[in-house]
């Protein structure tokens, strides 16, 4: 079951407009009810941008993300009502290893005991829109442009350095 959660120092004017609730798994109902009403809010503007050749300041792409959230040490030995949020952060001395490299900033999903829901604004999807009605290209057309455009990219570099590193030789 989804829960709205008040931020813990009452002041809810911090809170960013795009966070929905909290669930405890990814298969909760009210996160694939959101999934699913984006997903068909999204097709109903990709349908009318394309169909009148123009995207209008009111149709916006919209995505939804998940934060993960839990302890983010592998042996989390303080318990108590504040330290929900920052078992990380806060009274964990630092020679408990974390769960991974980067936990104390970013929490893998399979570590999560919970997740924060949020709908952001997708700019990159209404880009990509955008250009494909300026061009015609579909978006998966998009991506192969862009990954051979990286391909060249890579090899450019790599012939590069290779030049570079004959010179080094004589």
């Amino acid at each position: 079951m989804a829960i709205y959660r008040q931020p813990r120092n009452g002041k809810d004017f911090y809170r960013t407009k795009s966070y929905k609730f909290t669930v405890a798994s990814k298969d909760d109902a009210s996160l694939i009810d959101l999934r699913t009403n984006v997903v068909k809010h999204n097709a109903s503007v990709r349908s009318r941008a394309r169909t009148y050749q123009t995207l209008t300041e009111y149709d916006k792409l919209y995505t939804v993300r998940l934060m993960a959230r839990g302890p983010r040490r592998w042996h989390t030995k303080y318990k108590g009502p504040l330290i929900r949020y920052f078992k990380g952060q806060y009274m964990v001395p630092q020679s408990q290893k974390m769960l991974h490299s980067n936990a104390d900033s970013n929490l893998n999903h399979k570590f999560a005991i919970e997740f924060d829901v949020y709908v952001h604004r997708s700019r990159e999807m209404e880009d990509a829109l955008q250009h494909e009605i300026d061009t015609g290209q579909t978006p998966g057309v998009q991506n192969k442009i862009k990954d051979l455009k990286n391909k060249i990219w890579k090899l450019e570099w790599q012939a590069k350095n290779d030049k570079l590193a004959g010179y080094g030789s004589n």
